[in-house]
């Protein structure tokens, strides 16, 4: 979902920026050679060398007859195993970032590539894309190959719809929202610079209208990490404040990435160190 927003938080930025500029009078935009371009160091099952993580490659089958790509990355000194849905447009070859602030910490990463993304099959629906979740989590319990007793859910995005879901339905030992959205209504409305929102509406798929992460994290009491960062202008720091105060848990942290924008947040030493103090 996310990219479709930035789109249009985009142009009707732009468009914002064609009447300011056309009321003050001419001016420059710089563009940089930095601002080109948007490259991602992609990683493949033959050439991860990402230590300590030993690699395993899955084919795990959906109940509705789809196959989904995965990676199960271990470690001999794991104490839990994390189930990791990405956001709109993550695949597991762009995931080098995440699995190096994850080998700081000790546990298994279960990754995988939704229906229709990467090589995994079908098409992506809204209903397909929670299918797939479901799956993945009973595949974790019951077949994966280095089995633990305890079980995290870390949803980045749209995935922290699929994170909320999991906790919701299932018993998990913790769950993981970045940069997450409360829900969709909200989410729109915020996209929509104030002056134009008497101009534009959203004309959306009830399937899609209809997630709403407030609601699950209110029924939740599962440990609760939230991380977000303070310069996302895709998913809004306020949301994650919404979510923090919403959530059911007796145990749940909050913690602000200085600067952080929506993708990059493995990057930085305040992300691994969150991640190391939830786990332990």
């Amino acid at each position: 979902y996310e990219s479709t927003f930035e789109l249009m938080r985009i142009k009707l930025t732009l468009l914002l920026t064609f009447f300011a500029v056309a009321i003050s009078g001419c001016k420059t935009v710089d563009i940089t050679e930095s601002d080109v371009f948007d490259a991602h160091r992609t990683i493949t099952p033959a050439t991860f060398d990402i230590s300590p993580y030993q690699f395993e490659g899955l084919r795990i089958d959906t109940p509705d007859g789809e196959v989904l790509d995965a990676w199960f990355l271990s470690r001999e000194d794991a104490v839990a195993t994390v189930i990791y849905f990405g956001g709109n447009g993550a695949l597991m070859v762009k995931s080098r970032p995440l699995i190096q602030a994850y080998s700081t910490v000790p546990v298994n990463l279960l990754l995988f590539d939704y229906r229709g993304y990467g090589l995994s099959t079908g098409e992506p629906t809204v209903d397909g894309i929670y299918e797939d979740a479901r799956a993945v989590f009973n595949h974790a319990i019951d077949e994966a190959p280095v089995v633990t007793d305890r079980i995290y859910v870390h949803g980045h995005s749209m995935g922290a719809f699929l994170s909320a879901m999991i906790a919701d339905e299932y018993r998990v030992d913790g769950y993981i929202l970045e940069s997450p959205v409360t829900n969709v209504d909200q989410w729109t409305k915020r996209m929509i610079p104030w002056a134009l929102r008497l101009f534009v509406r959203f004309n959306i798929d009830e399937d899609v209208k209809a997630q709403n992460n407030l609601d699950r994290v209110a029924r939740v009491d599962s440990p609760l990490l939230i991380l977000s960062g303070t310069g996302d202008d895709v998913t809004p720091i306020r949301m994650a404040e919404e979510l923090y105060e919403s959530s059911a848990s007796s145990q749940k942290n909050l913690v602000r990435i200085s600067g952080g924008g929506h993708n990059n947040l493995p990057k930085t030493a305040s992300y691994r160190q969150a991640l190391g103090e939830f786990y332990r």
